[in-house]
């Protein structure tokens, strides 16, 4: 797999060489990728006004910015032989948007970090670092999540065959979750989940056993159109190495996903994301907001084709 060129690996806490970047390291070597480890920094706010007090305060953080780079190296030596190119690089301002501007600048192809702290009702509010950078990251963002084995072993794509939404990233997503399977040597799960629109009115006014029988007709005849748009996506794939089962399954996509990943014992889900905003996001509902906190794997969130993130590097 040579998908991605530059990856950059995010430390929200202190850095520490842990699975998760053997992961990142791993991909990077298999793709010929430059490996860029980062931590951030938040600049010192407010710190009174006298002279004292700031030389003071730009000392301590000159100290923090030091130490967050020697523990980015201590971790980069620590991987070990057989290394990809590596770099270390300290991020400075608020966390996600220093990594976004970082990604345009750098012109990163992959960000990868484990999961965000849960805190509780104002994370569910204000979103975490993670759920920030899938909605304002130009490119795939990988957040991991801890397994109790070294490789992936089941791989989930839920794809979405709605007319409004990207083919283009339908098969985006195929083409990453088939060459992650490939080179994990994983089981690959293809999903779709479908609704028939107006289904709970249809029944509302279904009365007597004909008209119970013609909405069956038309549930029947919705997932016949569902199975045979899943299988025209899924063809030009089952030439690739590895196995591909699908699933077909009614029922809300906020739901549904992360209970079928439940039930096989999915470790990574490689899903799109429509969400333009975090605000946008907020007010509607995001199905990968829904996944990130929903889900006890691994999850790849991409971006449909000409996404521009509303971050710029002249803010």
């Amino acid at each position: 797999m040579r998908r991605f060129k530059r990856i950059l690996y995010l430390f929200e806490d202190e850095p520490e060489h842990n699975a998760s970047v053997d992961r990142a390291a791993d991909l990077a070597r298999r793709n010929g990728a430059v490996l860029t480890l980062a931590h951030v920094v938040e600049e010192p706010g407010g710190t009174g006004s006298g002279e004292g007090t700031r030389r003071l305060a730009d000392a301590i953080y000159r100290t923090i910015l030091e130490e967050a780079e020697a523990e980015l190296r201590a971790v980069a030596r620590a991987i070990g032989p057989g290394r990809p190119d590596l770099r270390c690089k300290v991020l400075t301002g608020r966390p996600h948007l220093a990594v976004v501007r970082e990604v345009l600048r750098a012109g990163h192809d992959l960000v990868m970090k484990t999961a965000s702290p849960d805190g509780g009702l104002k994370t569910h509010i204000f979103g975490t670092l993670d759920t920030r950078l899938i909605e304002l990251c130009p490119c795939p963002v990988w957040i991991d999540k801890p397994i109790p084995h070294a490789r992936y072993s089941r791989i989930l794509a839920a794809v979405d065959l709605a007319v409004e939404s990207a083919p283009e990233l339908q098969v985006t997503i195929l083409q990453l979750a088939t060459s992650i399977a490939e080179s994990e040597r994983a089981e690959l799960h293809v999903l779709h989940v479908w609704q028939l629109y107006g289904e709970t009115a249809l029944r509302g006014r279904a009365f007597g056993k004909a008209a119970e029988e013609e909405v069956e007709a038309m549930i029947a005849e919705e997932r016949e159109r569902h199975a045979a748009a899943l299988e025209a996506l899924v063809e030009p794939f089952r030439e690739r190495s590895v196995e591909i089962e699908l699933h077909l399954v009614k029922g809300r996509p906020q739901v549904t996903i992360a209970e079928e990943a439940a039930r096989l014992g999915i470790d990574l889900v490689v899903v799109g994301t429509h969400v333009q905003s975090h605000l946008e996001g907020l007010l509607l509902g995001s199905t990968t907001e829904a996944l990130l906190r929903q889900v006890k794997c691994a999850l790849l969130t991409i971006k449909p084709p000409g996404f521009k993130s509303p971050v710029t590097l002249d803010d």
